[in-house]
């Protein structure tokens, strides 16, 4: 993306409180309700690639109290469980005119989505984090929010770069990551190390925090990622890597990204694979170059 174009994105948005709220399987209920219709049965989505949506507990929940054989999308789209996590929404921008470190599929900028963790967990942290462990959580060179950036400042717990054409309505979704997850992980382990006393109640609590987010976060992500392009934007044609395609053309060639995030999770939201590709992004030499390069290309695609 041109810079202009990300810039003009995040001065349409909201400035204040973008809350996202996610409970575990939320995703499902979501693609259900953006996919499917009223007039549209359960027996239509168990015949279609859909159907693993309907072994989620919250659709079975759902669909146990709405009854009869089609579906309520309202119904759906507006069911709730607990616990939940509540989310808060930003914008940032990533990437410059070089290919060399930033991992884009082409020379331009990345539109970064970052799902923040409620204010209670940073606060709590703030209160019990001695100062010589404060650098566990201090990330260089990764766009999350920074204090400073904005009045609401949170802790991120992951992000999702996107590449976005909103002329043809279609989105790329380059990288989705949590450093947050690696630095809780890591202080556990530097805290049970230490066999500091003192620290036995952060230790307590970090662990707590991370019992809630590690079985939702890469799907939190991906569902807000969704949400935004559907219900901000209007994009309805997204396209992600697979792990080989992805890293061939953003150019990694040393510590890979977990491979399940792209294999497993696209699946587990009913991607389809496929050799085709985001159109929009032929325009450009650079990518037209990196695709050369790529044996037997393959990505991951959904029409919302």
């Amino acid at each position: 993306m041109k810079m202009n174009d990300v810039e003009e994105i995040i001065a349409c948005m909201p400035r204040g409180k973008t809350f996202f709220p996610y409970f575990q399987g939320r995703y499902a209920l979501l693609l259900l309700s953006w996919i499917f219709d009223d007039e549209h049965t359960v027996q239509d989505v168990k015949q279609s690639r859909y159907s693993g949506l309907l072994k989620k507990t919250c659709v079975k929940d759902t669909l146990s109290t709405t009854g009869g054989k089609k579906l309520c999308v309202g119904a759906i789209a507006h069911a709730w469980q607990e616990p939940h996590e509540q989310f808060l929404l930003t914008l940032g921008t990533w990437g410059g005119s070089s290919l060399r470190w930033q991992q884009t599929s082409r020379v331009g900028h990345n539109l970064v989505l970052q799902l923040n963790l409620h204010e209670g967990y940073r606060k709590t942290l703030d209160a019990l984090l001695p100062g010589d462990l404060q650098y566990v959580f201090d990330t260089i060179g990764h766009p999350v929010l920074e204090p400073g950036q904005r009045e609401l400042f949170r802790q991120t717990l992951g992000w999702v770069r996107m590449d976005i054409d909103l002329t043809c309505g279609e989105a790329l979704i380059e990288e989705i990551q949590s450093d947050w997850i690696r630095d809780a992980t890591m202080l556990c382990h530097r805290i049970y190390q230490l066999q500091n006393k003192d620290h036995i109640e952060l230790l307590s609590y970090v662990e707590f925090i991370l019992s809630r987010l590690r079985k939702i976060w890469d799907e939190a992500l991906l569902s807000a990622a969704l949400w935004f392009l559907k219900e901000e934007l209007g994009v309805t044609t997204i396209w992600y890597h697979t792990f080989a395609t992805g890293n061939k053309l953003k150019r990694i060639k040393y510590r890979p990204p977990p491979e399940s995030l792209y294999s497993k999770l696209p699946r587990r939201f009913c991607f389809a694979e496929t050799p085709d590709h985001p159109e929009f992004l032929l325009h450009d030499k650079s990518f037209r170059r990196g695709l050369k390069s790529v044996d037997s290309p393959r990505w991951f695609q959904i029409q919302l």
